[in-house]
């Protein structure tokens, strides 16, 4: 059996149910580059992607298993006026909105093959004009296993 790649579209998923304030805004960016210099129409928004490294291969007989670590990064923005010119308005709507992805995420799994997501990184990208981003990284990990081929 061969799990992967980690669903991304079911943690999307999840935070639109989970995090009211994200329903509709929670998109899946094709890299962190984007993610990072998208300007969404709405705040809050959130934008998703995954990356995956693989361990070593092991062998069990004629089975292959590799173990995959996953990073699973959440872009947030937060645009808010008020005091715009620190930023104090959108670090107190970020500090809302890291808390409820938190809880939305951390202790969670696509599917029984897949390892509970837990909160590994934080840290705000810029400030600009209003817009407060930050990254949130989760952690989780699933297994490759299949019957080596001849």
């Amino acid at each position: 059996m061969s799990v992967g790649p980690y669903p991304v579209n079911l943690a999307m998923i999840r935070l639109r149910e989970k995090v009211p304030d994200l329903r509709n805004k929670v998109g899946n960016a094709a890299d962190l580059r984007t993610a990072l210099q998208a300007k969404p129409a709405t705040s809050p928004a959130a934008y998703l992607q995954a990356e995956e490294r693989g361990g070593p291969v092991k062998y069990s007989g004629p089975i292959t298993v590799q173990d995959v670590a996953v990073s699973l990064q959440l872009v947030l923005f937060f645009r808010s006026a008020k005091g715009e010119g620190d930023g104090t308005g959108a670090r107190e709507g970020m500090d809302a909105l890291i808390t409820a992805t938190r809880t939305a995420l951390v202790g969670w799994a696509p599917g029984d093959a897949f390892q509970e997501l837990s909160f590994q990184a934080g840290r705000d990208e810029y400030y600009d004009g209003g817009w407060l981003v930050s990254q949130q990284i989760y952690r989780s990990g699933y297994r490759i296993q299949h019957q080596v081929q001849p």
